[in-house]
């Protein structure tokens, strides 16, 4: 039966030690990378296919990008019409191929200097998916729709409390909300594991100063509905310079990571830091491999 996989943990001894922290601590990966469309956003696209191809409405949906290419592949593979994904014009060429070869039907949303600047964007792509929404159009919002939130509470919560119960700390990147929401509804009852949610500075989910930011996938300047930010233990805001360093110096040991699975990573190892040794296992959701990102 088709439907989202369950993704691997992968440990890496020397991850703090590469990054530069002095930490007693074991780094554990959930790579997402391995989901249809090669991103954490495969489980949320699996979901809208389906519902798209139930209800005989062709998907209208924003994004950066990776759900674009998760509902490409799952309206193909469920047998639902072809999505339409409006695309900020800022998105790599790369992707924008990929997508155009999944079958996604593309409109591209021009924006100006600031607003590629600051990802803000994402207000235009909103309004014209409204739009299509009253003429007719399926809009799943993955802003805005606890359906999503569900997803993650089905299935990648339980998968991480299952594969581990003794993990002192997990942590992600943040841009919907809706994966670390989920992960956090899903832990079992008298769980003691901290949830540490980061995004970049200059996204305004939880920081309160906008600004210019490089890291795909995550952050907005808003605050989506599908970020339950009462379930979280920690907010981190990380820098660009850290995310993609980080990025790079994982890469060059060998681990294919794109930038918002860096800039989790050092957001998980700033939250350890400041835990002082009692944590001694962390957990980082890592959204995809930033095979279309010039790190």
């Amino acid at each position: 039966m088709l439907r989202p996989i369950r993704t691997p943990h992968i440990y890496l001894p020397e991850l703090p030690a590469i990054l530069g922290y002095s930490l007693d601590l074991k780094v554990f990966l959930k790579d997402e990378s391995q989901q249809l469309g090669r991103s954490v956003k495969g489980r949320v696209a699996y979901a809208m296919a389906k519902r798209s191809r139930e209800s005989g409405r062709q998907i209208v949906e924003s994004s950066s990008g990776n759900l674009a290419l998760g509902l490409g592949y799952w309206c193909r593979k469920l047998g639902a019409a072809e999505p339409l994904c409006l695309i900020d014009e800022c998105c790599e060429e790369s992707m924008l191929g990929a997508l155009s070869e999944v079958g996604c039907i593309i409109e591209v949303v021009p924006l100006t200097r600031r607003e590629q600047q600051e990802q803000s964007g994402v207000f235009k792509r909103i309004s014209r998916a409204k739009n299509y929404a009253e003429r007719g159009y399926y809009w799943p919002n993955q802003y805005d729709c606890p359906d999503w939130i569900r997803v993650h509470q089905e299935t990648t919560g339980p998968e991480i409390w299952r594969d581990s119960r003794t993990y002192d700390v997990v942590a992600g990147a943040v841009g919907t909300g809706a994966t670390m929401s989920g992960v956090a509804l899903a832990q079992p009852a008298g769980g003691r594991t901290r949830l540490v949610a980061v995004e970049p500075n200059g996204s305004t989910i939880f920081s309160k100063q906008p600004g210019a930011y490089r890291v795909a996938g995550a952050g907005n300047p808003f605050t989506p509905q599908n970020y339950r930010r009462e379930l979280m233990d920690s907010e981190v805001t990380i820098e660009d310079s850290a995310s993609f360093g980080a990025a790079r110096s994982l890469r060059a040991a060998g681990l294919a990571i794109g930038s918002s699975g860096a800039m989790a990573v050092v957001g998980a190892l700033r939250a350890v830091k400041g835990l002082g040794g009692e944590v001694k296992r962390a957990l980082v959701i890592v959204a995809d491999d930033g095979w279309y990102e010039p790190i």
